[in-house]
């Protein structure tokens, strides 16, 4: 047992090292890249930036909308009360009220999710059954409504058709999956 420590220390110094390492490497590279290719690294960065700024400034009203929304949904106590709902339907063993509320707040916005976990945290504790389902759908799904403001607000596409329903049918299955991952983890299954 001892040589598989020694190697698991080994592993996790190189894999430090080599963690501390990759960024500062892909940015070295691409800047000799483009140097190579005579690219002027430093105006291409610049201008770049600039369409940055441009795109963040014309994505301020598609994320003020959102950004509205959720604190009505969550200002009204709806939200609150689909939790609740939800809870009464699914045994809180398998699925806590905590996790639905999480699962109902990440396709709107991640910051209130993470808030929604962190809460979770102080309260049961980071090793409790529901902290490890809020870990798990935090990091199995994504902000949809977030997302496809951002990026078709960004692109100035006004009809997103079959995207939201798509989004919210992959928050779903990764809710679900992640809930029956979660249980079959922490063995709270049937066996």
């Amino acid at each position: 047992m001892p040589s598989l420590t020694k190697f698991l220390d080994e592993f996790k110094l190189y894999s430090d090292l080599l963690n501390s390492w990759v960024i500062p490497f892909i940015f070295l590279f691409i800047v000799v890249y483009a140097y190579a290719r005579r690219v002027k690294v430093y105006e291409v960065f610049v201008e770049g930036a600039k369409e940055g700024f441009n795109v963040a400034i014309m994505i301020i009203p598609y994320l003020v909308v959102i950004l509205s929304a959720i604190a009505i949904f969550r200002a009204s106590g709806a939200m609150q009360f689909v939790a609740t709902s939800l809870g009464a339907i699914i045994p809180p063993t398998v699925f806590p009220p905590d996790a639905i509320l999480l699962s109902l707040i990440k396709p709107l916005s991640g910051g209130a999710a993470r808030g929604v976990m962190l809460d979770v945290f102080q309260r049961q504790g980071v090793d409790s059954f529901a902290s490890f389902v809020c870990s798990v759908i935090q990091g199995s799904t994504e902000t949809t409504f977030y997302v496809i403001a951002v990026y078709f607000g960004s692109v100035g596409i006004k009809n997103s058709r079959h995207t939201i329903a798509v989004g919210l049918a992959a928050e779903l299955i990764a809710i679900i999956a992640s809930v029956i991952i979660a249980n079959i983890w922490w063995g709270n299954l049937p066996k």
